[in-house]
């Protein structure tokens, strides 16, 4: 990791520090509106991001997005402060997209396909750049829509929303060193399907 990187880092875990405390402050003065409002400023996009590469429907990402505020709001009080609010958070996402896959699955036959997630190129890459990322990222979200949906979750907390394995653990109700064995099972997987698309990794 770089310089660059490492001041990323740490910059990122003081603004999550100061959203975390600015939220507990409005809860503990009975103030859960505006302890809503703060998470759901500061989350909401990665919840939805996590959300939407789970199950690959925006639409129905966009209703478990809302369900996990409006459980988050009426569990407030069962927070124990034996994690992080974020943890807490993509803790109830993560059951909730596990449940949405479930009822999606007992009704698969009156679903279309859904589309691929397609990650918005960047401002720099030419036309050419462009299609092969897209292609890419096609072929990626295929690839990690094959896994299991535990170990999907796995794979998404770790690489796209960043979480310690600690984290992982208390968002998912494993041990760390479980979802670390699922993470480093699944990466082989993704490289072959990878492969199989013809995409080199």
């Amino acid at each position: 990791m770089g310089k660059e990187e490492v001041i990323n880092a740490v910059a990122g875990l003081e603004t999550r520090e100061i959203i975390e405390q600015a939220a507990l402050t409005a809860l503990d003065q009975g103030r859960r509106e505006e302890a809503l409002d703060v998470l759901m400023r500061s989350y909401g996009q990665s919840l939805y991001r996590y959300c939407r590469q789970m199950l690959r429907d925006a639409a129905l990402a966009e209703d478990v997005l809302q369900i996990t505020f409006l459980e988050a709001f009426r569990d407030f009080t069962r927070f124990e402060h034996r994690s992080s609010i974020r943890s807490w958070l993509f803790g109830i996402a993560a059951h909730r997209c596990l449940d949405a896959l479930k009822k999606r699955k007992r009704w698969a036959a009156r679903f279309a396909p859904l589309d691929a997630v397609v990650e918005k190129p960047h401002d720099d890459m030419s036309a050419e750049d462009d299609a092969v990322a897209a292609q890419i990222n096609r072929r990626l979200a295929n690839c990690v829509q094959r896994l299991d949906p535990q170990v999907r979750t796995a794979v998404l907390l770790r690489y796209i929303e960043g979480f310690s394995y600690p984290e992982m653990a208390t968002v998912c109700g494993h041990r760390p060193a479980t979802l670390q064995a699922r993470v480093a099972r699944a990466l082989p997987v993704l490289r072959r399907c990878l492969e199989e698309g013809g995409v080199r990794p």
